[in-house]
């Protein structure tokens, strides 16, 4: 890949103590991206032999570096994969990485358009941050968005009962007038599942099909910054069964999985724990449907 010149000028003028900060935060971060995708389908470091050379100089074995990192990642989303291969130049994270984008799923307009807003979203970090894992998350998360969408559709079954199950992600949930609507679609419905307030918030609705889809239509008009339906199942309701055998929860209720006590502006859900809560209710494989990474639950 073709560094522009601008990068080449920076490097070339650089101090060492400013370029010993770079690249050691730029090695801190490689072994930060390994632990978190630790799947070589994930994530791939080409031309590793630049992590040696960057030992030698931060020891002081070599007078300068040559060599570049570049690193790719494929990023599964419900609506394809997408591959993201990204250069770090010396001045990095000073200056923003280099990043180009592949995927089968989108033409070339809505590409421009992925791309320029992934450039902004770069832009808009604080220089001297480390952004790789974060531009993977925004890519992750706004990708779906410029993909047809899936809509929520009740199948026609010759007049049998359906149950529905509703996964449904948005940026975020943390306003009290929202929370208390969502709460009362499920109860108001005879619907079972929860809400998972923060960033981001989860919703998941399960009952009949026609109240699951009447309680989605509601809360996705509300006003948000993203939202979407990320999985939808269906099942038929034979003759002898009832909507309440399909069940995975016994009630509708705000649940929270938070790195700290509580759920206010900007905290994170604690994945782990998240992840743990759906294995015992039976649906620890939603948690890579809706993140497009498998769950690690510990002991």
């Amino acid at each position: 890949m073709n560094v522009p010149i601008e990068h080449s000028v920076t490097e070339r003028s650089m101090d060492r103590e400013h370029l010993v900060e770079n690249l050691s935060l730029q090695l801190a971060e490689i072994e930060m991206l390994s632990s978190m995708y630790p799947r070589n389908d994930e994530f791939k470091l080409l031309g590793a032999h630049a992590v040696s050379e960057f030992g030698d100089f931060l020891d002081g074995k070599s007078d300068g570096v040559a060599s570049s990192l570049d690193l790719s990642f494929t990023i599964r989303t419900e609506v394809g994969a997408i591959d993201l291969d990204v250069h770090l130049p010396h001045s990095y994270p000073s200056v923003p990485p280099e990043i180009t984008m592949r995927t089968d799923c989108v033409d070339r307009a809505t590409h421009t358009a992925l791309m320029k807003e992934a450039l902004e979203f770069l832009a808009s970090q604080p220089p001297g941050s480390l952004v790789v894992g974060d531009t993977v998350d925004w890519i992750r998360e706004n990708f779906p968005r410029f993909c047809a969408s899936p809509v929520a559709q009740a199948p026609v079954l010759n007049g049998q009962r359906l149950f529905t199950r509703l996964w449904i992600v948005s940026h975020h949930i943390y306003n009290k007038n929202k929370r208390k609507l969502i709460l009362e679609c499920g109860k108001e419905g005879n619907l079972t599942g929860f809400c998972l307030p923060g960033k981001p918030g989860i919703i998941c609705f399960e009952g009949s099909s026609e109240e699951c889809l009447n309680a989605w239509s509601i809360i996705k008009n509300l006003t948000w910054k993203k939202i979407g339906l990320k999985h939808q199942e269906d099942m038929e309701v034979a003759v002898g069964q009832e909507i309440g055998d399909f069940r995975k929860f016994q009630k509708f209720a705000e649940v929270a999985f938070n790195t700290k006590q509580n759920a206010s502006r900007d905290h994170h859900m604690d994945m782990g724990e998240f992840a743990k809560f759906l294995s015992e209710h039976g649906c620890e494989n939603i948690f890579e449907v809706l993140f497009g990474i498998e769950a690690k639950i510990s002991s």
